[in-house]
This record gives C-alpha cells, sequence and structure tokens, in this order.
C-alpha cells in the first residue's frame, strides 16, 4: 500500500513538473509572439499610409486590423497565464520604397507562420482554448500573407497583373513552370531523406514536404515568376524606346 502511494506521488510530481515546464515554454512563446506582433502592427501602419492608391492602402489597413486583434489577445493570455507583457520595440523597418516595405512584411508573416506552428504544438498539451486561438490566428496570418504577396504584385512598378487578368497561355506556362520547380525541389530533399537513412516513413516525410512547399516555397516561387515577368515587361517596353531613337 505505501508502495502505491509512493509511486501515484512520484507520478504526480513528474506531471506537475512537466506541466510547469510546458507551461513556462507556453508563456514564453506567448511573450515572443506579441513582442513580434506588435512591431508587426507599427511596421504595417507606417507602410499603410505611405500606400500611393487608396483602395490598396485600405485592403492594407484591414490588414492592420486584424493584426491588432491579435495583439490584444495575446495581450489578454499572457495576463491569464500570469505573465508579465513585455515592451515591444519602437523601431520601423523602412525600405527604399512601398515594394520593399512590403517585401519585408511579407517575410516577417512567413517568420510569424512558423513561430505560431511551434506554439501551437505546445499549446496543444497544454490549454485546448489557446491552441484553437493560436490555430485561429495562424489562419490569419496565411491570409494575410497571400494578401501581402497580391499587394507586393500590384505595387510593384510596371506590376504584373494578377492570375486571373493574365491570358490562358501565360497562367500554363506558369503552372508548368511550378510544377518543374517542385519536382527539382522535391528530388533534392527526397536525396537528403535517403542520406539520413530514412529516419521516417515516406507518408509522413512527404506529407511534411506537401506543407513546407505550400506555406513556404510556393509564395516564393510565386513571387520569383511576378518579378521575372515584371522585368520581361520592362525590356519590352525599354527596347522600342531605344529603337525609336536610333
Amino acid at each position: 500500500m505505501a508502495f502505491l502511494t509512493w509511486l501515484r506521488e512520484k507520478r504526480r510530481r513528474l506531471w506537475d513538473a512537466s506541466y510547469m515546464q510546458d507551461r513556462h515554454k507556453l508563456l514564453t512563446f506567448l511573450r515572443e509572439a506579441y513582442r513580434n506582433q506588435s512591431e508587426d502592427v507599427a511596421n504595417l501602419t507606417q507602410h499603410a499610409e505611405q500606400m500611393y492608391y487608396p483602395h490598396l492602402r485600405e485592403q492594407f489597413r484591414q490588414i492592420v486590423e486584424e493584426e491588432q486583434s491579435h495583439v490584444q489577445w495575446l495581450r489578454e493570455k499572457i495576463t491569464m497565464l500570469g505573465g508579465n507583457v513585455p515592451q515591444p520595440s519602437t523601431s520601423i523597418s523602412r525600405g527604399a520604397n512601398t515594394w520593399e516595405n512590403l517585401r519585408r512584411d511579407l517575410e516577417e508573416e512567413r517568420k510569424d507562420d512558423d513561430a505560431f506552428l511551434n506554439g501551437l504544438h505546445i499549446a496543444e498539451r497544454l490549454d485546448r482554448e489557446i491552441a484553437d486561438g493560436l490555430s485561429r490566428l495562424r489562419h490569419d496570418e496565411q491570409r494575410h500573407r497571400a494578401q501581402l504577396l497580391d499587394l507586393l504584385q500590384k505595387s510593384e512598378p510596371d506590376a504584373v497583373p494578377s492570375s486571373s487578368s493574365q491570358s490562358e497561355d501565360m497562367e500554363r506556362q506558369k503552372q508548368s513552370w511550378l510544377a518543374h520547380q517542385k519536382m527539382v525541389w522535391l528530388e533534392q530533399r527526397r536525396s537528403l531523406w535517403e542520406a539520413d537513412g530514412k529516419p521516417i516513413p515516406w507518408a509522413e516525410w512527404i506529407a511534411r514536404r506537401e506543407y513546407e512547399w505550400t506555406a513556404n516555397e510556393l509564395p516564393n516561387r510565386e513571387l520569383h515568376w511576378a518579378r521575372r515577368l515584371t522585368k520581361q515587361a520592362a525590356t519590352d517596353i525599354l527596347v522600342p524606346r531605344v529603337s525609336e531613337k536610333m
């Protein structure tokens, strides 16, 4: 009987220690997320005011409003867990122009998505309500990234039209190029996986790669495609002008 009592007490202590460790990790994540989101709001607010076209500026402001709601939610959860709300940096990230500002904002959104995924894994072991909230915030971050990518293309001088206004032939070329990019990228990752001795099953490995491609690699490839077309369009405009002068 004494042994069972000792065993239950030991298990309780181990559970308490694990709980406190996860709680500390979650609180640390929430504080860091609060600091990053607060800095994002400051940067996005400043960058929104620099948008030249009113309708694009309004789209930007809607993103800012949702990011502000994230900051408020994070503040409430930090306080609920008994933590101190950190003081965010007051410095503003400024690019050389609107396009550069948007590119920086897009990169920060990508980093935020990765961070929210890590925080979500911690919260799922500790607090379902917080986990659900982080899942919602992460979904918003992914949507904001798509919106910023669209704004980036529209804001660049000689911007390439969105896919909805592109010719069918151009869209087919884009999808073919993206498919080739994905194939090459997957082959490179597969070689590394095999060189490591295939540490995880194929099904799990390919599922992770599909997520990585969609969340991280695909937006970068789409941006590269848009910039390549923009340079081509600028060249097409410049060449006739040079010919006219000659």
